[in-house]
């Protein structure tokens, strides 16, 4: 059980750093669209990781290209539960125009700024401190840490990265990538279709 909360923790560590920069930097950036500005969050998702086995998705916009990405994660099916572990992620985002091969949809790039875990769970503190989860030996209950700068399973999650990404706007309810969850885009590619089963409702 341990080396599966460590695997999929150490899936959590890639996600910041995992691409590199944006092959899209050299254009004219522009500030995100107003209409953008605002907090969006998901329904209950049984997307769940470690063996958690739900998840609620929130991101919030500021007017200035500022982001807060945030992952939740329960242990049933229903987020009902007490919160298990929270993943979250700081940074900017900006716009760079529509997709060249699907105009229908908007690319953003989101810059890294920080990431933290907060386990929630007595069982994921034990866990995390036993097997020194980013070198670190003093996770504590309920407690944020930021993990940006640390060397997590041997990889380093890197200030500055650049994740690529598109979205669709419809009537305020916004529609991700494919690999938005956890800011994850393993390969640094970005997206060309969107997840329509993984919708963001303005708040």
């Amino acid at each position: 059980m341990k080396t599966a909360i460590v695997s999929s923790l150490l899936s959590l560590g890639l996600l910041a750093g995992a691409c590199g920069k944006s092959k899209d930097d050299n254009k004219t950036i522009q500030q995100i669209p107003n209409q953008l500005a605002g907090t969006y969050k998901t329904d209950c998702s049984k997307q769940g990781v470690m063996g958690l086995g739900s998840a609620l998705r929130q991101v919030n916009f500021t007017a200035v290209g500022d982001f807060d990405r945030k992952e939740t994660y329960f242990a049933g099916n229903s987020c009902t539960e007490t919160t298990a572990l929270t993943y979250r992620t700081t940074g900017t985002v900006q716009s760079v125009g529509s997709l060249p091969s699907d105009s229908t949809l908007d690319m953003l790039n989101f810059t890294v700024s920080d990431t933290y875990i907060t386990p929630g769970t007595d069982a994921l503190v034990k866990t995390l401190n036993t097997t020194k989860f980013c070198g670190k030996t003093d996770w504590a209950l309920n407690q944020e840490a930021q993990v940006s700068a640390l060397s997590c399973e041997n990889f380093t999650i890197k200030k500055g990265d650049v994740i690529q990404d598109v979205y669709d706007d419809r009537s305020g309810t916004l529609y991700f990538g494919k690999k938005f969850a956890l800011l994850l885009n393993n390969s640094g590619a970005r997206p060309t279709s969107v997840d329509l089963d993984t919708p963001y409702h303005k708040q």
